[in-house]
C-alpha cells in the first residue's frame, strides 16, 4: 500500500471515529447493532426450528410453558419428569411464558432468547466506552467479536435455556456495579440469579471484584447475597420442587451423594479433580472461549477471577457435552468480554479523553473472531444455514403423524418429533438402546411414534422384533410413512382419523 493511500485511509478512519465519538452514537449505535443482531439470531433460530431440528430442551420448556398456560403444575416429563424449577430454580421462566400467551410457544421462546442474546450488545458498548474509555473503532471491533462469538450462536441454536436471559443482565450488572449505580445493579443481579440458581456464584464473584475496586460495602453485600442465594436454592428450593434431593448430585456422583460430601470428596481426591479439569473436552472449551478474542482477557486477568469458582464446578461436573459448550458458558462469556474491554484499554494509548488501540491489534482481533466463528459456531457457513427453514418429505411425514395424535394422549416418541408433540400433559422420549425394548416403550403411554432414522443401530430383524413386541402388548401399527411409524394401544381413542379417511 502506498503512503498516500494509507494516509487517506487513516484520515477517513479518523473522520468516522470523530463522528461516532459523540453522545448521539452512544445513544443510537448500540441499540441499532442490537436490533440488527436480533433479526439475524431470530431468523437463524426460527429457521432451524422449522426444519424440525429442535432439541429435547426446547421440547421440555415448551411443555412446561404449555402447562403453565393451562394452569397446571409444570412437571417436565420430556426429560427429567420433575418440576421445571427442580433443575435450575429458573423462576425467570414464569414471566417469560407470558409471551407464549400472544405467540405460539416455540417461536415465542426462541424470540425471547434471541432478544436477550442480542441485548448484550448494549452493556458491552457501555463497558467499552464508559469504563474502558475505548474509542469507537475499538468498541465496534468488540461488538463485531460479540456478534460473531461462537458461544453466542451455539446458545441461540441449542434449543431454549432460561440462563441465556442472564447474559445481558450480568453484563449490565458489571457496568452498573463498576459505575456505582446500585439500584439498576441490584435489578440486574436479581435477573441473573432468577435465571439460574448457581449463577449466584457469578454474582458473588462480581461482588468480590467490587470489593477490590473500592466499593467495599456494596461488594460484600453482593458477595453474601449471591452465595446465599445459591446455597438456599441448593439446600431448600430445588429439593422442595424435586424429589427431595439436589438435582445435580449425579453430575458429581464420583465425589459424594450430597453437596457437602461432594465438596469433601473433591478435597480428598485432588488428582481426580485435576484429571477432569485437564480433560481434552475442557481444553477444547478453553479454545472455543478464548481464541475468538485472541486470548486478550488473560492480560486483564483480574476481571476473570470472579467467575473461576463457578467455572471450576462446571469443568469438574460430569454433564453432556452440549451443556458444557452451551448453557454453562453464559457466566464466563460475560466476564470474558469485560476482561477483553479492559485488556484493550491496557495495551492501548491514552489520548486526550479516550484510549486508542493499535489497528494491528484490532485487525488481529477481527481475524480471530471471523476464523473461529467459521470453525466453531453452530451457524458457521460450513453448516449451510441458508438451507435451514425448509421441510422435506420426511418432515411432512413427521408433521402428519404428530397431527394425528390427540392432545390428551400420553405419548412416547423419538426425539425428532418431541417439539411437535410437546404441548401435552404426558410426553416421554423413546430411548433407543442397542436393542429394542418394547416393554419399556409401551410403559404408561397410549401412543408410540418411532422415527427409524433415530435407531440406526437396529437392523431389520430388530425393528420387526420391536413391532411384534408392541403387538403382544396390545398395540397396533396404524401408519408407516417415510420411516415414521405410528402405534396406538388397541381400544384407545388417542388418534384422529387420517386425512380423507378413518381409523
Amino acid at each position: 500500500m502506498t503512503v498516500p493511500l494509507r494516509r487517506r485511509l487513516d484520515n477517513l478512519s479518523l473522520r468516522w471515529q470523530a463522528r461516532l465519538d459523540s453522545e448521539w452514537s452512544d445513544r443510537v449505535v448500540p441499540w441499532a447493532v442490537a436490533a440488527a443482531l436480533f433479526v439475524l439470531l431470530a431468523a437463524l433460530a426460527l429457521a432451524k426450528a422449522r426444519s424440525l431440528d429442535g432439541t429435547l430442551d426446547l421440547a421440555a420448556y415448551s411443555q412446561a410453558a404449555w402447562k403453565i398456560g393451562q394452569g397446571a403444575r409444570p412437571v417436565v416429563t420430556v426429560t427429567t419428569d420433575a418440576h421445571v424449577l427442580a433443575q435450575q430454580a429458573a423462576f425467570l421462566f414464569y414471566p417469560v411464558t407470558l409471551v407464549t400467551f400472544v405467540l405460539p410457544i416455540i417461536p415465542a421462546l426462541l424470540l425471547v432468547q434471541a432478544a436477550a442474546l442480542a441485548l448484550g450488545v448494549v452493556p458491552v458498548w457501555w463497558i467499552c466506552r464508559r469504563l474502558a474509555n475505548l474509542r469507537p473503532g475499538a468498541t465496534l471491533t468488540v461488538l463485531f467479536v460479540y456478534a460473531c462469538y461462537p458461544v453466542l450462536h451455539n446458545l441461540n441454536l441449542d434449543g431454549f435455556h432460561p440462563e441465556t436471559l442472564a447474559l445481558p443482565a450480568l453484563l449490565g450488572a458489571m457496568y452498573y456495579g463498576l459505575r456505582g449505580r446500585w439500584w439498576p445493579f441490584a435489578a440486574c443481579c436479581a435477573v441473573v440469579v432468577l435465571a439460574r440458581a448457581d449463577l449466584g456464584l457469578a454474582v458473588a464473584g462480581l461482588g468480590g471484584l467490587l470489593v477490590v475496586e473500592g466499593h467495599r460495602r456494596a461488594g460484600w453485600t453482593t458477595l453474601a447475597a449471591g452465595f446465599g442465594w445459591t446455597v438456599l436454592c441448593t439446600a431448600v428450593v430445588q429439593p422442595w420442587f424435586g424429589d427431595g434431593s439436589y438435582a445435580h448430585v449425579g453430575a458429581f456422583a464420583q465425589f459424594g451423594s450430597t453437596p457437602l460430601s461432594i465438596l469433601g470428596g473433591m478435597v480428598t481426591h485432588p488428582f481426580e479433580v485435576l484429571g477432569r479439569l485437564t480433560s481434552e473436552q475442557n481444553f477444547q472449551l478453553f479454545v472455543v472461549l478464548f481464541a475468538p478474542v485472541a486470548f486478550l482477557p488473560v492480560i486483564a486477568f483480574r476481571y476473570l477471577v470472579p467467575v473461576l469458582p463457578l467455572q471450576f464446578l462446571y469443568l469438574v461436573a460430569d454433564v453432556p457435552r452440549d451443556a458444557v459448550f452451551g448453557q454453562q458458558t453464559v457466566a464466563i462469556t460475560a466476564f470474558i468480554f469485560l476482561a477483553t474491554a479492559f485488556a484493550l484499554a491496557r495495551i492501548g494509548r491514552m489520548g486526550v479523553e479516550k484510549v486508542t488501540v493499535d489497528r494491528r491489534v484490532l485487525g488481529a482481533l477481527l481475524l480471530a473472531s471471523a476464523v473461529f466463528f467459521v470453525r466453531d459456531a453452530a451457524s458457521s457457513p460450513y453448516r449451510q444455514p441458508w438451507n435451514w427453514g425448509g421441510q422435506d418429505i420426511v418432515d411432512y411425514a413427521r408433521i402428519q403423524a404428530a397431527d394425528r395424535v390427540q392432545p390428551d394422549a400420553s405419548v412416547r416418541t423419538s426425539p425428532s418429533l418431541a417439539t411437535l408433540l410437546a404441548e401435552r400433559d404426558r410426553l416421554f422420549v423413546l430411548e433407543a438402546g442397542d436393542r429394542p425394548d418394547p416393554v419399556r416403550a409401551a410403559d404408561g403411554v397410549d401412543v408410540i411414534v418411532l422415527d427409524d432414522r433415530q435407531v440406526p443401530q437396529w437392523n431389520d430383524v430388530e425393528k420387526q422384533v420391536f413391532r411384534l413386541g408392541l403387538d403382544s402388548l396390545g398395540f397396533q401399527e396404524v401408519s408407516s410413512d417415510q420411516g415414521i411409524e405410528l402405534f396406538t394401544r388397541r381400544g384407545s381413542e388417542s388418534l384422529r382419523p387420517p386425512p380423507g379417511g378413518s381409523t
